[in-house]
């Protein structure tokens, strides 16, 4: 038997058939709630991703959709400006006249931190608060595109302006956006470019806007990326992949999830489409939020369904305490009745149990067994009684007739082998074995002489009967009744307890000398071929034993010790010899 079984089994011996149904039906509860659990963290996380991704695509649309909506209208702005009829003769001739509308407009939106007019050779002729004017922009990218076109120029430095815009020295750099459209006059001929710059923080008042309108609890935060992936809004050391904004771009958005930062996050991504004239400089709003944020209420579900499951485990292992107690109480009882047996004169049955009709069957047949081995026993007795009679009735007649006594005598000595003997193997029986250990166990508690029981049991006997017969079966038992006999002293005391069980009384022994003797029995049984029908049949034994001490109650507590080393003897392995349950020593066959 592997240790693992073996020691699951001395585990289960310990407990009771009531602590067993509580811890299984504890376990079983248990593993069906982490089960269900199990399930619905699957599912509830399943449905809170998706629901997550919905919502930050949205997000992160309405985001890139105000983004859009924004630069549209400076667009309009600025193309509607430079294209207005009346305007045509005054922006390179009268400086202070252009100047004042640039003012008006810039007061209307303060998102215009400069707008200027500059003529075809790169001069500023006239600005908001005459910043730059007389200043050559003929390098600049938005004035290059705008001689050209109507041109928006993507979110970049101030280079000019940050020193005339700067109020402190503690002051961010200023960031803007550019808008430039060429002028024409009346005669259709180029009269310069009417640049507008917008200050970037236009942008972050667009996404307080819309994080606003969300849950608190969301902890969704947006970023702004450029094409290249660098980010206009968000933290300078971070980059989205470019392959992740070209799948964007191609589709309606793209998710991801971003394992940078102190936990991990998911991420939807959309790009701004541009609006009308409006091209769009192909920015990609980012909607981020925390993993943990998204699979909190999952969690929240699982806890709780656990927490519901730890409840309802309890509450059923203590019903099924309750309800197991209905099955082991009536057992408890009968074992103690059956204990008393022997122990008390007065007592010879037991009552009859109640609680299930498994319950009642057992209970009825032990009550029958011991009935039968009580009527055994009354004609035993009734045998010894007759002896009894006889030897009297020889005793009063021996002077008479001689013969008589003789003819007398031998049926006494013939009748009390056979009341004495086990008729298969020739040992002493049970009846005739006990008293040799009473007296054993009453010289133990007079004069603290040590006296030891051990008890054999053929292994696997059903097979060696299945396989040649009960014939050769009877012929083993007769073999290990031989060996056993032959091989103690003749001041200890063999029987057969029925089947293949035999007990020994070895007296004037300690532990090691009764656990030498099992052994060296154990060893020549197991060395032993018994020839049977034209069978060579080997077998083994183990071996339980005990030794007679002060916490034994009685005779029956030495041979119920004896009894229980024997199955640990079995349950260990077999062919072997266990001392008092096991817990002095153990020994194995040499394999």
């Amino acid at each position: 038997m592997p240790f693992s079984q073996w020691s699951f089994q001395n585990v289960r011996n310990k407990m009771t058939i009531r602590l067993q149904v509580a811890i299984v039906t504890a376990a079983t509860c248990i593993a069906a709630v982490g089960i269900a659990a199990t399930g619905a963290a699957m599912v509830a996380k399943t449905e809170a991703q998706a629901n997550a991704n919905e919502k930050l695509h949205t997000l992160a649309r309405a985001m890139a959709d105000r983004l859009d909506q924004h630069m549209f209208e400076r667009y309009r702005e600025i193309q509607n400006i430079a294209n207005l009829g009346p305007l045509q003769e005054v922006w390179s001739k009268d400086a202070p006249a252009t100047r004042e509308i640039l003012e008006q407009l810039q007061a209307s939106l303060p998102e215009y931190a400069w707008l200027g007019f500059a003529t075809p050779d790169g001069i500023v002729h006239a600005s908001t608060k005459g910043m730059l004017e007389g200043v050559s922009v003929a390098q600049r990218p938005w004035f290059i595109s705008g001689l050209e076109k109507p041109t928006v120029e993507d979110v970049h430095d101030a280079k000019l302006l940050d020193k005339l815009l700067r109020t402190s020295t503690d002051q961010a750099p200023f960031r803007f956006v550019d808008v430039a459209m060429p002028v024409f006059n009346s005669k259709q001929e180029l009269a310069g470019v009417l640049g507008a710059h917008m200050s970037w923080t236009w942008a972050d008042d667009v996404r307080q806007t819309v994080l606003t309108s969300q849950n608190e609890e969301s902890s969704a935060d947006l970023w702004v990326a450029a094409r290249d992936g660098s980010l206009l809004i968000g933290p300078a050391d971070h980059k989205v992949e470019p392959s992740i904004l070209s799948e964007a771009a191609k589709s309606n958005g793209a998710l991801f999830t971003d394992p940078s930062g102190d936990a991990p996050m998911l991420a939807a991504v959309v790009t701004t489409r541009g609006q009308g004239d409006y091209p769009g400089l192909g920015w990609a709003v980012v909607a981020r939020m925390p993993v943990s944020v998204i699979y909190a209420p999952a969690n929240r579900l699982v806890l709780q369904i656990l927490l519901i499951g730890g409840i309802v485990a309890a509450l059923a292992s203590a019903i099924a305490w309750a309800l197991a107690g209905s099955v082991t109480n009536p057992l408890k009882a009968l074992a103690d009745s059956l204990d008393l047996i022997g122990r008390q004169r007065n007592v010879t049955s037991v009552e009859r149990q109640n609680g299930s009709q498994d319950i009642l069957k057992l209970s009825a047949a032990i009550r029958s067994l011991l009935r039968r081995v009580g009527a055994a026993e009354s004609v035993q007795m009734s045998d010894a009684a007759t002896i009894t009679t006889l030897q009297r009735e020889v005793e009063e007649q021996k002077k008479e007739v001689e013969e008589k006594i003789m003819r007398y005598g031998a049926d006494f000595h013939a009748l009390q082998i056979l009341a004495d003997t086990d008729g298969l193997t020739g040992l002493l029986n049970r009846r005739a074995f006990l008293p040799f250990a009473e007296d054993a166990w009453n010289y133990f508690k007079r004069y603290d002489r040590g006296f030891s029981i051990l008890m054999f049991d053929i292994d696997h006997f059903k097979r060696i009967n299945d396989t040649f017969g009960h014939a050769a079966g009877d012929d083993v038992i007769r073999k290990m009744g031989e060996i056993i006999s032959a091989g103690i002293r003749t001041t200890d005391k063999v029987a057969r307890f029925g089947g293949e069980e035999f007990v020994v009384l070895l007296r004037e022994t300690d532990e090691e000398s009764a656990a030498m003797m099992a052994d060296r029995l154990r060893e020549q049984i197991a060395r032993t071929v018994v020839m049977s029908e034209g069978h060579q049949i080997r077998f083994t034994t183990s071996v339980g034993c005990a030794l007679g001490s002060n916490a034994a109650r009685d005779l029956e507590d030495v041979i119920h010790l004896a009894d229980t080393a024997l199955y640990a003897a079995k349950s260990g392995g077999r062919n072997r010899v266990v001392l008092d349950g096991g817990a002095a020593e153990s020994r194995r066959a040499a394999a």
